[in-house]
């Protein structure tokens, strides 16, 4: 029987060998600005691009494989010694990267994969005859052949062509690359759950001996007849067998669930991919930025190897895009004025990423302008007279709620924090979807650093299981700081709200059943307290029980109730009751919101 081979499996290999090494050609050119005598760099990009120029002429894309062959010829003419890298030259190889890679997506959606590849050979050939040369030529053809229609390209395509520094896309992955190794995991841990199930299928057989046994005796003329198989007296052996049938089956349930729960870890894996995925178009972006501001930044990366949630992968990618193209836009400094401020010219931004308390903390860290928090405290006191005197008595934590919140951006406001702000408000909301929380931490002329605490995976969620207004809910883990219990004559009055003194803070405290429906309950003598803390803002929701620390299945909202911002989706307990999730962000907003005389009459006697 012959077998029809589909050219579409071969295509979709072929697209991800061309990012793979397009991401090498990218860090290699970085590599080779900071050390443009290093051979073996060189060797690896060239290796690179003639690894998938191969590719690309046997599937048939010509266009690709000719602009790949140009820019082999034009970094083997810094091999022969003809010119040295430089920023141009860079900036040109990142350009048409940017290109392919729009290219590649095209293939991917079907459509047309058109490169302006005799305008790129133009331009290659007059670098690689030392000439001076000029991106214009690219761009005029490709704007006639937007113009005309041709390939058939996007509208968002042409659009991101014509802009200077398009951000780098997150690619789309249908399909994920799974090691052999972990794939025989998941079959091991298979054939340990069919063992276990061998097991209690021997022990529903004692079971049903037992019952006969048992039938026979409750007969009249049973008797004392013996258990099957047992000697000695019958009821003494029929207790000792249902003790051990007990114990069986509790270790057999026990090893039930622990099985189950690692072939469901081995099974989430599966759609894990490594941050790497989004890092890596980000070393290029900060490299083109850099170029085109006339700025020096040293960029560095940490934890390209963690792996998450291929959603929340994708929900992370604009986000950090964000921040990072602020950092090297807004908050780093151009060199002269970094020199005029003691500080070395070159301008440094880190982002680093390792597993924390459970979850993963990514943390972007510039040492650019900072943030002036004394503007920001003026703007917001214009924008909310009535708070002015809360928002006096605001520490730089409290500040940067204001920063993430919407329209508090204006022009103004650009110009006299760094640009810090534009568009955080969506940054946050992007976070937030991915049960992810965002914090800042920024001081003037020292700069600013943002950490974006994420759980691994979107199956799962950790969290308190709370009571309040007779009422079960979760409380997710990422907002919660600490679980406090204090004696109700701790409370008192500040500001008009009610709050307790904890480790030398004052945090005020709402009754959650207050928003939940609208019963508070009886005045406790104790007050549980669940501590949570999100964008610098620490408040204490005043629950009538904390019941246990969980780790359960995630299920979102169903359609007809995901408009609902309190809620963030549900579990089940134990007990297969559904219990919903509470949006934190959103509680605390409401709570703050709530009458004081109602929020007194929680607390009074």
């Amino acid at each position: 029987m012959s077998h029809r081979l589909d050219r579409a499996e071969f295509v979709e290999n072929y697209l991800d060998e061309l990012s793979d090494n397009l991401i090498r050609i990218d860090a290699g050119m970085m590599a080779l600005k900071k050390d443009p005598e290093s051979a073996d760099e060189l060797n690896r990009v060239l290796r690179a691009l003639h690894t998938v120029k191969g590719s690309s002429r046997m599937l048939g894309f010509g266009e690709v494989e000719r602009v790949l062959h140009g820019m082999e010829n034009l970094l083997k003419g810094v091999r022969e010694g003809r010119y040295a890298i430089s920023s141009s030259l860079v900036q040109l190889v990142f350009f048409t990267t940017g290109l392919l890679r729009e290219a590649g997506g095209r293939i991917r959606r079907g459509v047309d994969s058109y490169l302006p590849h005799e305008a790129l050979w133009e331009v290659y050939e007059r670098v690689y005859a030392g000439e001076p040369f000029s991106l214009d030529v690219v761009r005029a053809a490709m704007a006639s052949a937007a113009g005309a229609g041709a390939g058939e390209a996007d509208a968002d395509d042409e659009a991101e062509a014509d802009r200077p520094e398009p951000a780098p896309r997150m690619a789309e992955y249908d399909t994920v690359r799974v090691k052999l190794s972990r794939m025989e995991d998941v079959i091991r841990l298979f054939n340990n759950l069919i063992l276990t199930q061998f097991q209690l299928k021997g022990e529903v057989k004692r079971v049903e001996a037992l019952e006969g046994a048992l039938r026979v005796m409750a007969s009249p003329a049973g008797g004392e007849a013996p258990c099957p198989g047992e000697p000695g007296p019958a009821v003494g052996e029929c207790l000792k067998m249902a003790k051990q049938i007990k114990k069986n089956f509790a270790t057999g349930i026990t090893l039930l669930e622990r099985n189950a729960r690692a072939v469901q870890e081995a099974l989430y894996g599966l759609r894990m991919l490594p941050l790497e995925l989004i890092l890596a178009p980000i070393r290029k972006m900060v490299a083109d930025l850099a170029i085109s501001f006339g700025k020096e930044i040293d960029c560095r990366i940490e934890g390209g190897d963690i792996m998450l949630d291929k959603a929340i992968l994708e929900k992370l990618h604009d986000p950090l895009i964000h921040i990072v193209r602020n950092a090297a836009d807004h908050g780093l400094e151009p060199p002269a004025e970094r020199r005029e401020r003691g500080k070395p010219a070159e301008g440094r931004l880190w982002i680093a990423c390792r597993p924390e308390g459970g979850g993963i903390r990514l943390r972007v860290r510039d040492d650019g302008r900072g943030i002036n928090y004394e503007r920001i405290r003026e703007k917001a006191m214009a924008l909310h007279p009535i708070r002015a005197d809360e928002i006096a008595a605001m520490d730089p934590a409290a500040l940067n709620g204001f920063i993430f919140s919407c329209g508090f951006s204006t022009a103004e406001k650009v110009s006299e924090i760094s640009g810090r702000g534009v568009g955080m408000d969506i940054v946050r909301e992007n976070i937030e979807k991915i049960k992810g929380r965002i914090t800042l931490d920024s001081a003037p002329g020292a700069g600013t650093e943002f950490v974006i605490t994420l759980p691994p995976s979107l199956a799962t969620v950790e969290g308190f299981f709370v009571k309040a207004a007779e009422r079960k809910f979760l409380v997710p883990a990422n907002f919660v700081r600490e679980i406090v219990i204090a004696d109700a004559r701790r409370s008192m009055s500040v500001l008009n709200r009610q709050a307790i003194e904890h480790n030398g803070r004052i945090i005020p405290i709402y009754p959650l059943g207050a928003i939940v429906d609208g019963v508070h309950g009886r005045s406790p003598e104790k007050l549980f307290i669940v501590v949570v803390e999100s964008l610098g803002e620490i408040i204490g929701v005043v629950v009538d029980e904390v019941l246990q620390y969980v780790s359960l299945i995630y299920k979102p909202l169903p359609a007809n109730l995901a408009p609902i911002r309190l809620l963030q989706g549900v579990v089940f307990d134990e007990f297969h009751h559904m219990v919903t999730i509470l949006f934190m962000p959103e509680v605390m907003n409401r709570l703050k919101r709530v009458r004081e005389i109602d929020t007194r009459r929680r607390f009074s006697d």
